[in-house]
């Protein structure tokens, strides 16, 4: 009998857990295409214009990665931006104009292609992953909110600046 109560307590858990990614999952999706939305009614607006590749997804090996399309006038050319994580190395989120989740240094992976670029594809590794997501004022709630479902995910991360 022990065993069964075992087995279901660690698929609980499991399920949970999963369940807890589909929520930072639809949280991130949801303020990325509000950001894409908001773009151009920003008094800020800077030319800068960004379309979603692949929107955030949490892949078998428990990365959070997208992928993004951004033009902009100081820019030549159009930049393929993909960004992936482990979750397991996420640490902080912040906000310093616009929302950054911090990780352990190298954990981090950005693979920026430009075809008008030499050269055309660079990836660095590094501990900020950028959400591209600044448009939204007074927004703390928001932080609020990933940080209770990564730490529900099992991924307690701190909060220690949130500013616009």
């Amino acid at each position: 009998m022990k065993p069964i109560v075992l087995l279901l307590l660690m698929f609980g858990t499991w399920n949970l857990h999963f369940a807890q990614e589909k929520k930072i999952l639809n949280i991130l999706n949801r303020e990325l295409e509000k950001e894409i939305k908001n773009q151009f009614k920003s008094r800020l607006f800077n030319g800068d214009t960004i379309s979603i590749i692949k929107e955030f997804s949490i892949d078998n090996e428990k990365k959070l990665a997208f992928e993004i399309k951004i033009q902009s006038p100081y820019v030549t050319g159009t930049q393929f931006i993909r960004q992936e994580v482990p979750l397991d190395k996420l640490r902080k989120i912040g906000k310093d104009i616009q929302i950054i989740l911090e990780a352990e240094e190298n954990s981090v992976v950005t693979t920026v292609i430009n075809s008008e670029a030499d050269p055309k594809e660079q990836i660095t590794k590094g501990n900020l992953f950028y959400l591209y997501m600044s448009s939204e004022k007074n927004n703390e709630e928001l932080g609020e909110a990933l940080q209770n479902a990564f730490k529900k995910a099992g991924h307690s991360l701190t909060k220690e600046y949130w500013a616009d």
